[in-house]
């Protein structure tokens, strides 16, 4: 029988707490994510998570606050906040209809052949496995996702991507399939890996794996029609600097040769 791990209590696991305040209305709000940071309630991290601690910090507003789009615990960047019960349906209807442009940035193992390109294929949820596991599925859900490479290091490069559908892990697989997953994805490098993690948070032997200790994914853009006033909105968040000085010690041979030790 196999010998059960026991796991680590919430307040063991590390996590990034400091979000950022981008843009603030009586609508709703435009959040700065850091990673790791779960941002619902959810496992074993039911007060240590972005909407609790939104609520916290805003007292008795916080019961009206209800996160728009949902960022993986290891994704940094833009979550949209409503303020209003009345806003939460508007704003997620801007999702579910594809009325809102999303822009995101990753560091890849390698770079793709094309500098330009998109990927077109459905996805599916693989049963059984490690959580909700998403693959290229012929019978899936469509997905669609364009990218653009913006720099090359040694082995790895930054790409540009604006996902058109919004499936769960798009990103992730859609550029694993391409052979190219972003670092630090412990799910679609080495599901081993992500079990290991869940288990015992991050060991520093799993670096040789994944190559980053977090997911080099950034939610770095929103654009979108104000529902009420009907004003053209952007935001952007940059990019934590966790990816210029991976990408720093990926160009340079020596440094790299000691990470990997």
């Amino acid at each position: 029988m196999m010998e059960s791990r026991k796991l680590k209590p919430e307040e063991d696991l590390y996590l990034e707490t400091g979000y950022r305040i981008l843009h603030s209305e009586n609508a709703f709000l435009v959040i700065e994510k850091p990673a790791p940071l779960p941002v619902h309630p959810v496992g074993r991290f039911r007060k240590r998570n972005l909407l609790s601690f939104l609520k916290k910090d805003f007292g008795s507003e916080g019961a009206s606050l209800r996160i728009v789009n949902r960022l993986d615990s290891e994704t940094s960047g833009i979550v949209l906040v409503s303020r209003l019960p009345e806003m939460a349906g508007p704003l997620g209807l801007l999702f579910e209809r594809r009325r809102i442009r999303k822009e995101y940035h990753a560091v890849v193992l390698g770079a793709p052949a094309k500098d330009h390109g998109t990927i077109d294929v459905p996805l599916g949820l693989r049963p059984g496995g490690v959580h909700n596991i998403r693959v290229p599925d012929p019978d899936g859900q469509e997905a669609r996702t364009d990218y653009e490479v913006l720099s090359r290091a040694g082995d790895y490069s930054l790409l540009k991507l604006v996902p058109h559908t919004g499936r769960t892990h798009q990103i992730r697989v859609h550029l694993a399939h391409l052979g190219h997953p972003v670092a630090g994805d412990k799910i679609y490098i080495d599901p081993a890996v992500f079990e290991r993690y869940i288990h015992e948070g991050w060991q520093e032997d799993m670096r040789s794996v994944v190559k980053a200790e977090r997911l080099l994914l950034h939610a770095s853009g929103l654009e979108f029609i104000h529902p009420v006033t009907e004003e053209k909105l952007k935001f952007r968040s940059a990019l934590p600097e966790c990816f210029s000085e991976f990408l720093a010690a990926g160009d340079r041979p020596e440094e790299k040769k000691e990470r990997e030790r």
